[in-house]
């Protein structure tokens, strides 16, 4: 059983020189071919871990989010420690180590799944027992919810500690194209067997020197989600059910919800416009605890259009752009917009039941 790559999907390439880069759609697995060989050794490339079903009217230029084929998931290892604030550096035999725990567990239990190399750390892309398929944004947060359960239980019991929380099923997300060039490493991203991860990282990182082919699959059964569906605005998460122990991050102190660091906080992403805005909603209601925003002083307001947009640069969105981040986010800070779980979850953000849920979140309960 092999990883399948689902079309349309969005590429998007990141000039080391400029570091910004815009998405386009690629509809076919030559066109994506196409796409990551014309760049190769002069910009890195970068694909959405999923395929869609549908496109956005009425130019059909981007996908849109909400229609993700979810056939797999990708679990991200880096040299950091994501368990310490701002995720500090360690030592590069640490991701390989758990690349291993998490590839022999895989082997264990005859799960779907393909490890690659990515230049700079690992990628494991672990297949479902079959395409889930989302019919809108509460169905959508459904099947995150029921993925990262299962994830969070990995990190904790094999103590996945450089595995990126925020990556499993970010369903806008972008991760490197398998077996493209890493130019910033001077490195390809490469597929690795079992004898390569025993061999350690410096026969990895040699290898690395020339582009591998194809795909390396082991397993023959893809893992199934216990989906717990959403019915209606008046059910909720089980309120005897404990959280699940999903990531956060904090900006000059102020917590931000692990659906919003999931969807907008990963350090060079390129999220949706939606995504931006509802992280600069919640960012602003916290920075003036929750007082309505008439009250509150236009210096004041300008002070934390600032915070904010330091943060936002911080996070190196590709598509970055000083003057217009200022901008829109000076207009969401001064506006009063209502945010809560259950909206965030109809719009497919939600990952479950966090110790942040405001009980409106609608998944019906258990």
């Amino acid at each position: 059983m092999q990883i399948v790559f689902d079309f349309p999907r969005e590429v998007m390439e990141l000039s080391p020189e400029r570091g910004r880069g815009y998405r386009k759609i690629v509809r076919n697995n030559n066109d994506l071919e196409r796409y990551w060989t014309g760049k190769n050794g002069v910009s890195n490339a970068y694909m959405t871990v999923y395929g869609y079903r549908g496109t956005v009217q009425p130019h059909n230029r981007r996908v849109d989010l909400e229609t993700p084929i979810i056939r797999h998931f990708v679990m991200d290892f880096d040299p950091k420690d994501f368990r310490s604030k701002g995720g500090g550096g360690v030592d590069t035999s640490a991701p390989l180590e758990q690349t291993k725990r998490l590839h022999d567990f895989l082997l264990q239990e005859n799960i779907t799944h393909c490890v690659w190399y990515s230049g700079g750390g690992f990628h494991i892309w672990v297949g479902l027992d079959k395409p889930y398929i989302p019919s809108n944004g509460d169905t959508l947060s459904d099947i995150k919810e029921a993925g990262m359960k299962v994830v969070s239980d990995w990190i904790h019991t094999m103590n996945l500690y450089c595995s990126d929380p925020a990556v499993p099923f970010d369903t806008s997300g972008m991760i490197r194209i398998p077996n493209s060039y890493n130019s910033k490493r001077g490195l390809w991203s490469i597929p690795l067997s079992t004898g390569d991860l025993e061999k350690g990282i410096e026969y990895i990182t040699e290898k690395a020197l020339d582009p591998g082919r194809g795909m390396i699959p082991y397993g023959e059964k893809g893992l199934e989600l216990k989906i717990i569906k959403g019915k209606s605005r008046g059910k909720v998460f089980n309120p005897n059910s404990k959280p699940i122990d999903l990531p956060t991050i904090s900006m000059e102190g102020v917590i931000i919800l692990p659906c919003l660091n999931s969807a907008a906080c990963r350090v060079g992403s390129n999220p949706s416009h939606d995504e931006r805005v509802q992280l600069v909603k919640y960012l602003s209601k916290r920075m003036r605890n929750f007082i309505p925003v008439e009250r509150i002083d236009r210096d004041k307001l300008a002070e934390h259009t600032e915070t904010i947009v330091r943060f936002i640069h911080s996070l190196e969105w590709a598509d970055f752009n000083e003057e217009t981040t200022r901008y829109q986010v000076g207009t969401i800070i001064g506006t009063e917009y209502p945010q809560t779980c259950s909206m965030l979850h109809k719009k497919g953000m939600c990952l479950g039941k966090c110790k942040y849920w405001d009980k409106t979140g609608a998944i019906e309960e258990e």
